[in-house]
């Protein structure tokens, strides 16, 4: 029996829907490993760049 899992809910700019298994099914967000660190780093980005323009 084949095991069934979660997908990703991420969508390409052509509307395609991306495959990798989501991190955390149970969660609002269902979003795989690779789509979660590219959010984390603009995340962190914008922080920094926030930061700067305080300190400026």
């Amino acid at each position: 029996m084949a095991s069934s899992y979660v997908t990703c809910r991420v969508l390409s700019g052509r509307g395609v829907q991306c495959t990798a298994e989501a991190v955390d099914p149970n969660a609002e967000l269902k979003i795989c490993a690779r789509h979660l660190a590219e959010a984390w780093r603009l995340i962190q980005d914008r922080q920094r760049a926030l930061r700067s323009e305080k300190a400026s």
